[in-house]
């Protein structure tokens, strides 16, 4: 099987094959890699077609496995696409680092509250918006589920709920899907116990 060069250059596989190393297949003519093949074949696929396809439900669940993969083989393309998430959601806030938005991200994949096809949209910024809590809830009521960011000092907090805010509400009935985290050390996300 062939692949596109330039997909291959800087990867362990063109390592593996281009002669720099002594490999030589079996007596069938296959070759034995001493990983688990589980995720190999997204790799295979990409390789083919410059796609990186997983079907979106199985992404949340596999992108660290895939992403391990991807860094042992050394296919670029792959981990930038796995990557990149992270550093475009939340591109509009002025509160969260760079380096703090990609553990958020994930810790937010991990949960299941985001997938790797999540949009964010800034529906609330205080300094634009207004501080008044009727300012908050008329940009956010209704929205559905919302992660909430915000600074006092030098701590940045946050928190996720999967459930929609209403300025009509004091509070709602279980159950909820809710859960806070503060930044520590500037990019470690340190998640409180959930919060019911």
């Amino acid at each position: 099987m062939r692949f596109p060069l330039n997909l291959m250059l800087g990867s362990m596989l063109h390592a593996m094959f281009s002669g720099r190393f002594d490999t030589k297949p079996s007596e069938d003519g296959s070759y034995f890699i001493d990983r688990d093949g589980t995720h190999f074949r997204y790799i295979l696929n990409y390789l083919r077609n410059e796609q990186l396809i997983v079907p979106k439900e199985d992404m949340v669940r596999i992108r660290e496995e895939l992403l391990a993969e991807a860094e042992f083989y050394q296919v670029q393309g792959i981990i930038e696409q796995l990557k990149v998430k992270a550093i475009s959601l939340f591109k509009d806030s002025v509160i969260l680092s760079p380096e703090q938005r990609e553990p958020l991200v994930n810790w937010l994949k991990e949960s299941q509250a985001i997938t790797n096809d999540s949009a964010d949209k800034l529906l609330y910024r205080a300094s634009r918006d207004g501080w008044a809590a009727s300012n908050f809830h008329s940009c956010c009521d209704n929205k559905g589920p919302t992660v909430t960011v915000f600074k006092s000092g030098n701590y940045v907090f946050g928190g996720y709920t999967d459930q929609s805010w209403d300025g009509k509400s004091y509070f709602k009935t279980l159950p909820i899907t809710k859960r806070e985290w503060t930044v520590h050390n500037r990019n470690e996300i340190k998640v409180c116990p959930e919060a019911l």
